[in-house]
């Protein structure tokens, strides 16, 4: 029978909080690799492996599975933004048993008499994680747990609630939880702010106040609207949302944003909105239009399409929704900007249809496709009830990149 590998998960730190499963297994292990911090819990164990270089201590590991079981010790819970995911890649042909722990946003709820299971868990430990996620994220729930580093610390989080205008969130600091010199802290985001904090830290956000999410592809009479500014309406937008076929990580440019109700659709699903609209009346309608609906994942850019592409990040998709003259060029940065980008025109002229069936059926692009939608809305004339068609709008998509039977 071949040896196995535990993971075994240490808790906030303290010894009393490991389970006697834990406790049983670590000390059966004929090896215990444990970082630093955790070394205190294998006290008393004759065969202790330093975890810092994390092949060295797999290869550790790997050495000593001739003689028995061996184990790892990971903070909190291991089913959280723990080491198992590196172990079970390392480890693949090995059997791995997992025994669980308390985590420490449990122990943090705890201490605060807070429930968590409807918070959502966020990790600036090491990770990317946007700011726009993050108020996002706060905006939307009433709870949030945090998981901090150095960089991303309490006062950090605490700094970027504040100047969002969300500094009245309830904040619960747990610093070194489990170890000696812990400390709990609660008061609002925009007080603890100016503090300071151990870079182990973890946060739990509530915000009473939080705003419920705007049904998804919202109504036109739902929208900020001015004369003279045009916006994409309801049947249009979602043909062209569906077309972009965005996720939650997606980063989408919407150029010639016009009022904002493609930026607002595509926010309520993606990572980061990047709108760009050189009239500053309709770019300070985006503007009341993400804020209106809570959205902190859109940016406005008050600049021709041309002037601002350069300062954009790389999309994931890509609508054009008004670009006038500026539309072959726009076409041709996009098409540069990598293979398999999503690309949506919509089109009420002649002009804008012949350059988008020209350009993207063109050497840059693959999967051309194009809609004609017509819309007819029920109008009232007297005590009857008639049709009153709008005009069509030609929806053109593509992929950026060539086929991919053509790719070398």
């Amino acid at each position: 029978m071949r040896n196995k590998i535990y993971v075994l998960s240490a808790g906030p730190g303290d010894p009393e909080e490991l389970t006697p499963a834990v406790k049983e297994a670590l000390m059966r292990s004929c090896a215990a690799a444990a970082a630093p911090r955790h070394r205190h819990l294998a006290e008393g164990h004759s065969n202790i492996i330093d975890m810092k270089d994390f092949k060295e201590t797999f290869a550790a590991l790997r050495s000593e599975l001739d003689n028995g079981d061996v184990s790892v010790l990971v903070s909190g819970d291991a089913g959280i933004y723990s080491l198992l995911p590196l172990i079970k890649k390392n480890f693949q042909e090995e059997e791995i048993v997992v025994l669980p722990g308390i985590s420490s946003f449990q122990s943090l709820c705890a201490k605060a008499c807070e429930t968590w299971q409807d918070a959502v868990i966020l990790s600036g430990h090491g990770r990317g994680i946007s700011d726009e996620k993050i108020l996002d994220t706060v905006e939307h729930n009433r709870s949030v747990i945090f998981f901090c580093d150095a960089d991303k610390n309490p006062a950090w989080l605490c700094s970027l609630l504040a100047e969002a205008g969300l500094g009245a969130v309830e904040a619960v600091t747990g610093e070194r939880l489990g170890a000696a010199g812990e400390r709990v802290r609660r008061a609002r985001a925009d007080e603890l702010a100016k503090e300071s904090f151990d870079p182990l830290s973890i946060v739990l956000l509530i915000n009473e106040d939080y705003t419920a999410r705007a049904a998804f592809l919202p109504q036109d009479e739902d929208f900020i609207r001015s004369e003279g500014v045009p916006m994409t309406h309801e049947e249009v937008r979602a043909a062209i949302i569906a077309k972009l076929r965005l996720t939650r990580d997606d980063v989408l440019w919407d150029i010639g944003a016009g009022t904002g109700s493609v930026s607002v659709a595509a926010a309520q699903i993606c990572a980061a909105v990047h709108a760009v609209e050189v009239n500053a009346a309709a770019a300070e309608l985006v503007r009341r239009n993400a804020e209106k609906f809570r959205l902190h994942n859109i940016k406005v850019y008050e600049m021709s399409a041309m002037g601002a592409l350069g300062r954009l990040p790389a999309p994931d998709a890509v609508f054009i929704g008004g670009s006038g003259k500026e539309l072959p060029a726009i076409l041709e940065r996009v098409a540069s900007a990598g293979a398999g980008i999503r690309v949506a025109v919509s089109s009420v002229s002649i002009k804008t249809a012949s350059i988008c069936s020209s350009v993207l059926c063109g050497d840059g692009f693959s999967a051309f496709d194009a809609a004609q939608i017509s819309v007819s809305r029920v109008k009232k004339a007297g005590n009857a009830q008639i049709w009153q068609a709008r005009n069509p709008v030609t929806l053109f998509s593509a992929l950026t990149g060539a086929e991919k039977e053509e790719r070398k």
